[in-house]
């Protein structure tokens, strides 16, 4: 029986323009007025989700939600973090230093802040500078090393290119890394065996049930450890062919279509 559904964000819950579509909205909602949990895991740090929250109706009490690629569980209501995988503030900047050499964009994500790091390549989009910090080296951010770093990640439009770069982040980290890829333009990169599944699990020790009573949605290499590892998984139909492989359904919908609430339809409404 699911007792708790968790859904990526980017390319699955979301639609292209980040809207929610009506479908997904509509089975979220009658999910928890039956009593079942929603999770949001997804690759997002804290502070680039909380309309999202708002829009799902789940800043509610005993409420958490992955952020980071489980590097971060949150609060839905204090948005305090309550639990941690950070990244070693020395290698994240070696990784900074890296990127310069390379001229890659790169990013660092606190439980605090985004800094990013051009590199001389465009940035599209506005920014809130409150959260959103544009510098040039690690070093040079004041306490950055007394701020949480739970994920750094390099941006490409070439998968390939960014592929070529990780076994040499690999090795600056000393091998004490995960890294995965999401919507086909960013590695990223965790602490050692964190990923989504693993938060996951933590989740569900504190209600009491195990990943047998899971429903797990995602698109992308970052959600692979939880499609796997969930009692029941759905790839939306625009995943990877990898998500699809390793999921026990594979929805008819695009997350253009409401493929979260197909899934939802599939595996809660109609599982007995």
């Amino acid at each position: 029986m699911i007792k708790l559904i968790a859904t990526d964000c980017d390319e699955t819950l979301l639609s292209t323009d980040k809207t929610i579509h009506p479908r997904n909205l509509k089975a979220i909602k009658k999910s928890q007025e039956m009593g079942i949990i929603v999770s949001i895991a997804t690759g997002r740090g804290p502070y680039q989700l909380f309309d999202i929250l708002d829009q799902i109706d789940n800043v509610k009490e005993n409420r958490f939600s992955i952020l980071c690629n489980g590097g971060i569980i949150m609060d839905n209501i204090t948005k305090k973090v309550v639990e941690a995988s950070p990244i070693d503030y020395k290698k994240a900047v070696e990784v900074s230093d890296y990127c310069n050499e390379k001229n890659v964009h790169f990013e660092i994500y606190t439980d605090k802040h985004c800094y990013v790091f051009p590199n001389g390549n465009e940035v599209k989009g506005s920014y809130d500078k409150n959260i959103y910090k544009f510098v040039k080296k690690a070093k040079d951010i004041k306490n950055l090393d007394k701020e949480i770093i739970v994920k750094v990640i390099i941006k490409n439009s070439d998968l390939n290119y960014l592929m070529s770069l990780e076994e040499d982040v690999a090795r600056i980290c000393n091998w004490d890394v995960a890294i995965s890829y999401s919507s086909d333009t960013f590695m990223e990169i965790n602490r050692k065996n964190v990923n989504k599944a693993k938060a996951l699990e933590k989740l569900c020790d504190h209600y009491g049930f195990s990943m047998e009573n899971v429903l797990t949605i995602g698109d992308n290499y970052n959600d692979k450890e939880m499609l796997e590892e969930a009692g029941f998984s759905a790839a939306v139909q625009n995943a990877h062919l990898l998500l699809k492989d390793v999921s026990k359904y594979t929805t008819k919908a695009t997350n253009d279509q409401g493929a979260v609430g197909e899934a939802i339809e599939k595996f809660v409404f109609n599982q007995n």
